[in-house]
């Protein structure tokens, strides 16, 4: 797994919609981007979250990261805006 250092945190982020609840077929661009997910990892200088923790966060902070065959949001933790119960 990827070890993430300093102040940061790891998230797996929620599934894109790509439909309505209706049925309708979402354009790329008409698709939610997503601003929630589950954190994988955290950074030792990371105090209020931990891995597992449901959160809500913003995502024009975020590094996008590869690895093996997923897709993962890298944020400082002050992008964390809510943990979610």
């Amino acid at each position: 797994m990827i070890q993430i250092l300093s102040n940061k945190v790891l998230v797996l982020p929620d599934t894109i919609k790509e439909t309505t609840k209706s049925g309708i077929i979402l354009t790329q661009m008409q698709a939610e981007i997503p601003t929630r997910g589950t954190i994988v990892s955290v950074g030792k200088k990371v105090e209020e979250l931990k891995e597992g923790d449901y959160v809500m966060y913003q995502p024009t902070h975020a590094i996008l990261l590869h690895y093996e065959d997923k897709e993962y949001l890298m944020f400082p933790e002050s992008s964390i805006i809510a943990k979610i119960n």
